[in-house]
């Protein structure tokens, strides 16, 4: 699978009293033509900076470091004047933010809201725009006598499929999600998974979803990158990472999924809470919470090393070919 998009060296800062603090720090990124990578973390791991960065939305007091690079079909898109990036929004890379009715403009239709993010993008009339913004619709599952509602007319589930018409109206190179389905109950987060998995197949679609439930982006997604205070501690194909974690922190996000069937278990929360960023442990950023930890995990900053084939991890117990049994 070719690389339609590939982030080297991504780092993003916000100025703090106390001092710079690095809510992305050295990220990198690629992901295929056709491919949906998750991105999963807990909140406060710099999911949504990660997101705001590769749309290069940072506002003050953050900003992206340079040096860092980010190939779009191998166009360096940090590379660009500021100026130059709202035309690639929505053209080359679309956003669905986490929230639709925030999104949604409450006081225009849905299907008015789709044609305009056609009209800007294409050099088409608001006939024929919104003739496409229906089928847009359509395709989402919007059926035809819903089309002209207003926002809080709709469903939630409605509302986030009216969001996913308007990302793809102008059949982006790379579609981000930034927690899709966390706001909705859990049987239209299934139709939403299954809407974006039709997609892909239908589209070709290439998405990075972002999510703090490895369970969801385990369902949809082709590849997960696990973060973990700013940094990717874990790649690797989906179903392989969910059945066999490598890195403690990714082995504590499964096992924290609760599980529906067989014996009643006590939930297993990971122990401890997030790094605050300002003030990072020497060492390994996971190692105050981490059951595996030994010496050296308090003074070496472990970086992200190819395990085997296909599948990286940041951590000491698989650096220098030196696998140790994780603690179970």
């Amino acid at each position: 699978m070719s690389a339609l998009l590939e982030v080297r060296g991504l780092s993003t800062v916000y100025d703090a009293p106390e001092g710079p603090i690095r809510a992305v720090d050295g990220v990198d990124l690629t992901v295929g033509r056709g491919e949906i990578l998750g991105v999963v973390g807990e909140s406060g791991s710099g999911k949504t900076t990660l997101v705001m960065s590769l749309m290069r939305l940072v506002k003050p007091p953050g900003k992206i470091l340079k040096g860092g690079e980010m190939l779009l079909d191998g166009e360096d898109l940090f590379g660009l004047p500021r100026s130059k990036m709202p035309a690639r929004r929505g053209r080359d890379l679309a956003l669905i933010p986490q929230s639709a009715m925030h999104a949604l403009n409450p006081v225009i239709p849905v299907d008015k809201q789709v044609a305009e993010a056609i009209t800007v993008h294409r050099k088409v009339n608001s006939k024929d725009a919104l003739l496409a913004a229906r089928e847009r619709l359509v395709e989402v599952g919007i059926p035809a006598e819903r089309h002209s509602a207003y926002p809080h007319e709709l469903s939630g589930g409605m509302r986030q499929r009216c969001v996913i018409a308007m990302a793809v109206a102008n059949e982006p190179k790379l579609v981000i999600a930034d927690e899709p389905v966390s706001g909705l109950d859990v049987v239209v987060q299934a139709r939403i998974l299954r809407l974006i998995a039709e997609l892909k197949e239908s589209r070709g679609l290439s998405m990075i979803l972002v999510s703090h439930d490895l369970s969801t982006v385990a369902r949809v997604c082709d590849r997960i990158a696990v973060m973990y205070a700013g940094r990717i501690v874990e790649t690797g194909e989906a179903r392989t990472l969910f059945k066999s974690p490598l890195h403690p922190y990714t082995r504590a996000l499964v096992a924290a999924i609760p599980q529906v069937q067989g014996p009643k278990q006590a939930l297993r929360a990971i122990p401890g809470d997030p790094p605050d960023l300002s003030q990072l442990p020497p060492g390994c950023d996971f190692q105050p919470r981490c059951p595996s930890a030994f010496a050296d995990c308090e003074t070496v900053d472990p970086s992200l090393e190819e395990v085997e084939p296909g599948r990286k991890a940041a951590c000491l117990l698989y650096h220098k070919n030196e696998r140790r049994q994780l603690d179970e």
